[in-house]
């Protein structure tokens, strides 16, 4: 590449603009001779169809989303995780609400034994 740099690099990975790509096609087909493949494959989600089984309830929460549940602001819901006020835990850098926990603590009258009670 000349002077000009039309990349982005994050990680392993480097981002070209498409436009560079059209005004160097001797650069583009010979990037493409070096991935080994004659067009760049992109893969796609594919439409959900009658019968796929819808996506199982996360039992986890974001504290964004924890904070949406509450009608709290992001940052209140983030300083009442680190005090505790909201059960939280933390993997990794991620710190997720525990679904269960947090029905308990919005619904204290609601005990274990009178989910699974049926009469």
């Amino acid at each position: 590449m000349e002077g000009d740099d039309p990349s982005i690099t994050v990680g392993d990975v480097t981002m070209t603009r498409a436009t560079w790509w059209d005004e160097h096609p001797d650069e583009y087909a010979e990037a493409l001779e070096y991935a080994g493949e004659d067009e760049p494959e992109i893969a796609r989600r594919r439409a959900a169809e009658e019968g796929d089984q819808p996506p199982a309830r996360r039992l986890t929460l974001t504290v964004e989303e924890a904070a949406a549940t509450l009608g709290i602001s992001r940052a209140s819901a983030y300083e009442a995780a680190r005090r505790g006020d909201i059960p939280s835990i933390r993997i990794g850098k991620r710190i997720l609400v525990p679904r269960s926990q947090l029905d308990r603590l919005l619904n204290p009258e609601q005990s274990p034994t009178d989910e699974s009670d049926v009469n």
